[in-house]
């Protein structure tokens, strides 16, 4: 299962995610010195929605500019970056940190939308698609917990972050150059499905738009749950950089090994279930119960979600007319949801309308039950197809060749 590339795969992936959190975490701990914990909710969710135009930036930058543009761009974002997340550690004012909390994560979003696209290039053959995912998220949220637990000086935590973020950027360009080739022949795997005739747009749409509206819905769950853990953590009460955060570590393992099984078959149904665990963890939390137990089943979950949506995104990526675009676009979708729901959920949090949030997460999960069958059902009529396509197209080649020998 481990070779070359798949390491190199799940240590851009792992480096990703370990500087994205990680400057999440740092510009959310430098909030608080300006504001209070009902501002830092809503102001990480302004980095969350500059997050999102990074990752739809990324496919326009990729295909109007040269190669050589696009990694000078690279590299310059990365250098602009770095100044960024000094900035934020200054904490000088309100305006300031989050000025330059946004710049950082577009330029974050920029450099997940590339990475993501380049590990489902490399990983396209593989049936280990999930345990990558789930590897390279256990790896990464490895390295915060080190880094929020060794590092305690600002200054110090945000050399870190820049370091990792100039090995992430020099990451992208060596795994950029070594798969030229794959990323050439990409661009030619619809012509192939044209000349069989195996027409695949209803499949291609529909799943498509299931994908994105479970995410979606499910991000609306997960971000209301992530908010209740952000305003404790801004409080001061307790620090979720500590030993429960391990759980997401653990928790990213167990969704890759299991999402894996019989190429992806049980995936949805398996978070389906794990939105049930979200569900009760909700309830738990907001009638009174132990924070801990809610923050360790919070954990449990979202470790699953976040391998979820990455692994069927990228999969679905496959299958699309721009993959650079659709790889990456389940960080995306769960940034923007975090985005839209973060004001309504803090709003409903902080006034303790419990019985109405509760009344909302149960006709949300009402709706991704439906979305989720919908988009099981779609996805193995759109592989029966695209396998058909791929059948006809060997035989076609293997007649050119017999005929040729003859």
């Amino acid at each position: 299962m481990m070779n070359g590339k798949n390491i190199r795969v799940i240590t851009i992936l792992a480096f990703f995610n370990f500087v994205f959190l990680g400057t999440e975490y740092l510009f959310d701990n430098m909030m608080t010195y300006v504001t209070d914990s009902k501002g830092v909710v809503i102001a990480q969710s302004y980095i969350l929605g500059a997050s999102v135009l990074g990752f739809l930036l990324f496919p326009v930058i990729n295909r109007f500019l040269k190669k050589e543009l696009v990694m000078i761009f690279n590299g310059i974002g990365g250098i602009l970056g770095i100044l960024c997340i000094f900035m934020i550690q200054k904490h000088e004012s309100y305006s300031g940190i989050l000025i330059s909390g946004c710049i950082v994560f577009i330029i974050l979003g920029m450099e997940g939308s590339a990475v993501h696209y380049l590990a489902a290039c490399a990983l396209e053959k593989s049936r280990h698609l999930a345990k990558m995912v789930g590897c390279a998220y256990a790896v990464g949220i490895l390295l915060q917990f080190i880094n929020n637990n060794l590092v305690n000086n600002d200054k110090i935590e945000a050399f870190v972050l820049s370091v990792a973020l100039l090995v992430l950027v020099a990451l992208w360009m060596s795994l950029e150059y070594e798969l030229m080739f794959d990323l050439l022949m990409k661009k030619v795997q619809f012509q192939d499905e044209a000349e069989n005739k195996i027409d695949t747009g209803k499949e291609r749409a529909i799943i498509g738009a299931t994908l994105i509206l479970s995410v979606a819905l499910m991000t609306c769950i997960f971000a209301s749950l992530d908010n209740i853990v952000t305003l404790v953590h801004a409080t001061g009460s307790v620090d979720i950089g500590q030993w429960p955060r391990l759980i997401l570590a653990l928790s990213g393992l167990t969704a890759g090994a299991l999402f894996d099984i019989k190429k992806h078959q049980y995936m949805d149904i398996i978070m389906y279930c794990v939105v049930v665990l979200s569900t009760i963890c909700a309830v738990v939390i907001q009638f009174g119960g132990p924070f801990l137990i809610g923050l360790i089943a919070f954990y449990l979950s979202a470790g699953f979600f976040v391998v979820y949506f990455t692994t069927g995104f990228m999969e679905l990526s496959y299958y699309m007319l721009l993959p650079e675009l659709w790889a990456g676009l389940g960080r995306a979708i769960n940034n923007l949801g975090a985005v839209l729901t973060g004001t309504l959920s803090v709003s409903l949090l902080t006034a303790n309308n419990g019985i109405t949030l509760i009344v909302i997460t149960l006709i949300l999960f009402v709706l991704i039950s439906i979305t989720t069958f919908a988009h099981s059902r779609y996805r193995t009529k759109l592989i029966q197809k695209s396998e058909t396509c791929q059948v006809n197209l060997l035989d076609k080649q293997s007649s050119s060749i017999y005929n040729s020998n003859v």
